[in-house]
């Protein structure tokens, strides 16, 4: 199980790589033991997906795309942690497979661990706009702005990781940042389909 000391380096590390520090990668465990573990982190972004469907629920009833007794409340909570599920996978499983001929191999396990705990430090904004776009703070169109917004940061911010832990070229960090965006955007309309059928 990860433990509170982990929780706390990790994020040591995370602030320091997005202040373009290269000794913030030494705060993370990147044996493979500390790598499998990464993966427990999901269970620590549990509530930004759930203020992320709870942020999705209201934007369709702002729009009026769905009457809220008409809202398909289990398919779209269904398939939003599904998509959450494969979407935390998708990248490791990818870039794996691809990782010798792109001449990660060395540098894999130590990116998917970074990768994994920098996430949380990537939620802290969306939850701040998801909870004040709840509580009646900010409109729909200012929320959508904001998480715009932080999205641009936070691509940034992987092309940051991607160009210190892979130690890798400027072309080669921003295919990997393309890569997973483009996984999110098609996960994301799976996820889209799966609960609209």
């Amino acid at each position: 199980m990860i433990s509170m000391n982990e929780i706390r380096a990790a994020l040591d590390g995370s602030w320091l790589l997005l202040r373009n520090r290269p000794e913030g990668n030494s705060y993370f465990d990147q044996s493979l033991q500390g790598f499998c573990r990464t993966f427990q982190v999901i269970l620590l972004l549990i509530p930004l997906f759930l203020l992320s469907g709870l942020f999705e629920k209201q934007l369709y009833f702002a729009e009026n795309m769905f009457h809220p007794e008409g809202f398909p409340d289990s398919a779209i909570w269904t398939a939003q942690f599904f998509g959450h599920g494969i979407n935390w996978i998708a990248l490791p499983v990818i870039l794996a497979l691809i990782a010798a001929p792109i001449g990660i191999s060395q540098r894999y396990v130590p990116f998917i661990v970074v990768r994994n705990w920098t996430s949380l430090l990537t939620a802290v904004p969306y939850m701040i706009i998801y909870i004040l776009f709840l509580i009646g703070i900010i409109s729909p169109g200012i929320a959508v702005l904001l998480s715009l917004t932080s999205l641009l940061a936070i691509l940034w911010y992987h092309f940051l990781i991607a160009r210190i832990v892979l130690q890798a070229s400027v072309s080669l960090a921003i295919g990997v940042v393309v890569l997973d965006v483009l996984l999110s955007l098609v996960i994301g309309q799976v996820v889209g389909i799966l609960w609209r059928a």
